[in-house]
C-alpha cells in the first residue's frame, strides 16, 4: 500500500513539473482589481475602469475592463513590476525567477464582442521597451489568444524616456499590458494570463 502511495505521489509530481515546463501561469487576477493593485489609466477626454470580472476561465474572477476611448485618444491596463502603481506587481512568480528559456509565447483568454475593434497586448523587457502584439476582435466569448515572442514587434508610437530600444525583446519580461485601440466605448474581460510553449501544444 504504501509502495503504491509513493508511486503515486512521484508520478503526480513528474507530471507537475512537466506541465510546468509547457505552460505557467503568471496572472488570474484573483485580488481586489482597483486603482491601487492594477497600473492603468488614459489620456484627457477618454476613460478606463478596471474591477473585478464575474465571467472567468480560471480562478474566481477576471480582469473586467470598461472603457471609453476618444479618436486620438490612449489608455493603458498594465500588471507587473516597474510601474507607477507599486501594488500592480501580482505576478504569481517574479520576473528575474522564471526561465524564460523554456517558453516562445504569451497566452490569456480574452472576451470578444466582435465588435470589428483592435486591442493590443504590449510587453515590457527588461530594458524598458516595449514590444506590441495586435489582436482583432472578431470573435464572440473566451477565445485563448496566443503571443509568440516572434510577432512582438517594438513599438514605434511610443517608448519610455529611459528605454533601450534595440528592437530585440531582452529577458526577464517585466510587465504586460492590454490597450483598446479602438474609438468607442466597451468592455473587455481578461483572464488566466500565462508563459507557454507553443510546440508542446501542438
Amino acid at each position: 500500500m504504501f509502495r503504491r502511495i509513493f508511486f503515486i505521489f512521484v508520478f503526480s509530481l513528474i507530471i507537475g513539473c512537466a506541465s510546468q515546463n509547457k505552460e505557467l501561469l503568471i496572472d488570474s487576477f484573483e485580488d481586489n482589481l482597483d486603482n491601487s493593485s492594477v497600473d492603468y489609466g488614459s489620456s484627457s477626454g477618454s476613460y478606463v475602469k478596471v474591477s473585478n470580472g464575474d465571467l472567468k476561465v480560471c480562478g474566481k474572477q477576471s480582469l473586467r475592463i470598461d472603457y471609453q476611448l476618444q479618436p486620438q485618444g490612449y489608455m493603458w491596463i498594465a500588471r507587473g513590476s516597474n510601474l507607477d502603481i507599486k501594488g500592480a506587481d501580482k505576478w504569481l512568480i517574479k520576473p528575474e525567477d522564471i526561465d524564460f528559456k523554456k517558453y516562445d509565447a504569451f497566452s490569456f483568454y480574452l472576451y470578444g464582442r466582435n465588435s470589428g475593434g483592435i486591442i493590443v497586448f504590449d510587453i515590457k523587457d527588461k530594458n524598458k521597451e516595449m514590444f506590441r502584439f495586435v489582436i482583432d476582435d472578431n470573435f464572440v466569448g473566451w477565445k485563448e489568444i496566443v503571443c509568440r515572442f516572434s510577432d512582438f514587434f517594438s513599438r514605434k508610437d511610443w517608448q519610455p524616456n529611459n528605454a533601450i530600444v534595440d528592437d530585440k525583446i531582452d529577458f526577464p519580461i517585466l510587465s504586460f499590458q492590454f490597450e483598446p485601440r479602438t474609438p468607442g466605448k466597451g468592455t473587455y474581460y481578461v483572464d488566466c494570463v500565462k508563459l507557454i510553449n507553443t510546440k508542446d501544444k501542438k
